[in-house]
């Protein structure tokens, strides 16, 4: 058992410490609930669970009564408190009960379906269950694997591209799993965001319309980490109504979390790197014997941390190790059976390791650099101390200004979640893509909008009439077919937005291949020529855009920079669609509505990935001029404000500039999204409204609803952008890269002025 008080004193004698800990959040040990069964399981089911001494907690008792009744669920609890253990149970207990019952398992990954699958057929083989009566199902399986998997599984396991791809074939292969479909469960949840989310949502209607062709109403079982409001976001995302199991009834041990702040150097006005402190704090950990597992933000810095500790720790080499995409099975199976028998006492990993994975339990977490969502967060730091042993976790924080803003504000981090998940099902763009695949699975009809979670009739038949002007449906006998020249499965992926999507060819030697899809909009912003594209955990270079013939060739590279294009952009409003008086006392007049976004993209720069020093500097050219509608949010400032402003001697400019990029830099804390997924546009004076104005747009075609949840909450968010900046240790008049300096922004940061920034929203908020 680590002894956290005694290690926490050790490192305050290190070198290298100069008051880091800035916060320990303590986590009280917690002791089991158990449950009771209205009614038994199969005694197969009960003699396994006496056999292995497993008890049912509170939790996994409610969620199982209600499933065997046939209600929705959605489990929302603590890493490893048994959220897989009350499908399985369900499940199993009714393919005893019936033999020829069928069920969906559908996983965001296909590590975690094999996992899973693992899990499962060792439950069944325990239970004296045919293991042939499960079979995971995706492109990996071989073509005779898979019809022997339709002929004999009564257990499906898939992921969300597979299904979206293999929904056109459902009622030609798949006509036994439908008839008998009794299940349909979907684990990890809140992955589902934005617009992969809001495709799946989608995906999941048109799932539901071929399922009520064979009049099949199955029991749908979700599982989720804790998140806000699972409720509403798993009736958004199926269309379902669900009963909620959220109080988390598993023991749990003793746990530490330490808030580790970058130290900051006055003379350089600079914080020392997130990267050597994880370094640092990694081996630290190790010399102690502490078994650790740290995330990175990367699969080069997973490597490099490996590489570093094994050099500074040469007696703990074989000890030490990293854990990424990209290896193979195997290996990845060797790490994981090495590190839960403890043969392994260090990894440094991406994200791979966070979603469910039996590595079994450690001593400690590091998260290098925030995950981007509390959801996750918790999610990594419970990898650490599953069961009831004493455990700790540390966040230090990359040199942006949401990782500052938690470690600055423990009580938001470790305070109730207020991430929303966002989807949307309005996203014209989106809608369509989708009625396209509907309409090649079954011809469409016009009274099916409701069944595809279209929100009226008119709409809905507006988009079919457009589809059918694009020559892409055709209606005959009241009908529409899908009329297009291509599989709209393969064309419109679940990670992909519009039509105007471009193939991304990878080039091998004299080979190409086609990798994926992108949207046009994203291709002109990180899929220029010169850029580094991240995909899958990969890196690769482009070498040429054709903008002609929608192709991107790219070949595999190994590098220790990315890129960043800059642009130019201007709104223009279209619709306002709602308004408010904001601001404790009313006086800021906001608004939420439809607007028209221009970009023009002219430069890029490439970043030194360690150091983040700006390298160079590199024109685009030929990039034509980006137009697309989405909504934003967007207010004014007061004309006695920014009279008072300039009177202080501050840049009216350079003021709202700094508000607008540290909105959105903390807009993540509202919703599980990235400061990517929104654009921003401050104007000194707008020639209508004749005041400062600031724009907070999606930067998606049509939007997602990111911007109308943001200005529901715009008190909340005046209140946290002034908390980021206020906080922040920076001097500097135009800020550092932790509180308003972007790497997104076409303007290359200027103006800025912070204090300026703080005056205003003093103003605001009456501070």
């Amino acid at each position: 058992m680590v002894d956290v008080k005694q290690f926490l004193e050790a490192i305050k004698f290190e070198e290298y410490y100069a008051d880091q800990i800035t916060h320990v959040q303590y986590f009280p040990p917690k002791k089991a609930r158990y449950g009771t069964l209205e009614k038994p399981l199969d005694p197969r089911l009960s003699r396994w669970l006496k056999n292995n001494q497993i008890e049912l907690w509170g939790h996994q008792a409610k969620a199982i009564n209600l499933i065997l009744e046939g209600k929705n669920c959605v489990i929302s609890t603590s890493t490893a408190s048994g959220k897989s253990l009350c499908y399985n149970l369900c499940v199993l207990h009714s393919l005893l009960q019936d033999e020829n019952m069928t069920a969906i398992y559908i996983f965001p990954t296909k590590a975690l379906a094999r996992d899973q699958f693992n899990v499962l057929k060792a439950l069944m083989a325990d239970t004296r269950i045919k293991t042939s009566r499960v079979g995971v199902y995706d492109g990996d399986i071989e073509p005779a694997e898979k019809r022997k998997v339709l002929q004999e599984a009564n257990i499906i396991i898939t992921n969300p591209y597979g299904l979206h791809y293999y929904l056109s074939w459902f009622r030609q292969k798949w006509t036994r799993i439908m008839k008998n479909l009794k299940y349909i469960v979907l684990d990890e949840i809140h992955v589902y965001r934005g617009i992969f989310g809001s495709n799946f949502a989608f995906l999941l209607r048109r799932l539901k319309r071929i399922l009520k062709s064979y009049n099949c109403t199955p029991t749908w079982i979700l599982s989720s980490a804790t998140i806000n409001n699972p409720k509403k976001f798993a009736e958004k995302l199926t269309g379902e109504t669900f009963h909620v199991i959220d109080e988390d009834d598993s023991p749990s041990g003793a746990k530490y979390v330490v808030l580790w702040d970058l130290p900051f150097d006055e003379y350089s006005q600079k914080y020392r790197s997130p990267h050597q402190e994880t370094k640092n704090l990694f081996i630290s950990h190790l010399k102690h014997d502490i078994q650790t597992l740290t995330f990175t933000l990367s699969r080069k810095m997973a490597e490099l941390l490996a590489m570093w500790s094994k050099k500074a720790l040469p007696q703990l080499s074989d000890k030490i190790t990293s854990y990424r995409a990209g290896i193979s099975k195997a290996t990845r199976r060797k790490i994981e059976s090495q590190f839960k028998n403890r043969e392994i006492l260090g990894i440094s990993s991406t994200n791979a390791l966070e979603l469910g994975i039996d590595i079994g339990t450690l001593d400690a977490t590091i998260c290098s650099g925030f995950p981007g969502t509390i959801s996750s967060f918790y999610q990594q730091i419970g990898r650490s101390g599953r069961g009831e042993e004493l455990s700790i976790s540390t966040l230090i924080p990359m040199q942006n200004p949401l990782d500052f803003f938690y470690i600055h504000n423990p009580e938001v981090l470790f305070g109730p979640i207020k991430e929303e998940v966002l989807i949307s099902l309005k996203n014209k763009y989106i809608i369509k893509n989708n009625l396209c695949c509907a309409a090649k699975e079954i011809p469409l009809q016009e009274n099916e909008y409701d069944v595809l979670g279209i929100e009226d009739k008119e709409t809905y038949l507006n988009y079919l009439k457009e589809l059918e002007e694009e020559s892409l449906l055709i209606k005959r006998g009241g009908k529409y077919y899908w009329n297009g020249k291509f599989f709209p499965n393969a064309r419109y992926g679940l990670n992909n937005l519009s039509n105007r999507s471009y193939k991304i060819i990878l080039k091998s030697g004299n080979k190409e291949s086609v990798l994926t899809l992108e949207d046009e909009s994203y291709v002109f912003r990180d899929l220029h020529q010169g850029a580094v594209y991240l995909y899958e955990a990969e890196t690769y270079l482009v070498e040429y855009l054709d903008i002609d013939n929608k192709r991107v060739y790219i070949t595999k590279a190994d590098v220790d920079f990315y890129t960043q294009s800059l642009k130019h952009t201007d709104i223009t409003t279209l619709e306002i669609l709602s308004s408010k008086n904001a601001g404790p006392r009313e006086d800021i007049e906001s608004f939420f509505g439809n607007v028209k976004v221009e970009h023009q993209y002219y430069s890029y720069k490439i970043i030194d990935s360690m150091t983040q020093e700006i390298l160079a500097r590199n024109p685009l050219e030929n990039i034509p001029l980006i137009e697309f509608d989405t909504q934003a949010f967007w207010f004014l400032i007061p004309f006695s404000f920014q009279k008072e402003l300039e009177l202080k001697g501050h840049d009216l400019g350079g003021s709202i500039h700094a508000i607008e990029h540290a909105m959105i830099a903390i807009a993540p804390t509202l919703a599980q999204i990235s400061r990517w997924d929104l654009g921003g546009v401050s104007i000194e004076f707008d020639p209508v409204k004749q005041q400062p104005i600031i724009y907070i747009y999606d930067a998606f075609r049509g939007g997602i609803g990111i911007s109308e949840m943001l200005f529901e909450n715009i008190n909340e968010l005046f209140n946290m952008t002034y908390n980021l900046i206020k906080k922040c240790k920076c001097t500097a008049p135009n800020g550092c890269p932790g509180c308003i300096i972007s790497p997104k922004c076409g303007n290359l940061n200027e103006p800025l002025d912070k204090n300026g920034s703080l005056f205003l929203l003093e103003k605001i908020l009456k501070v």
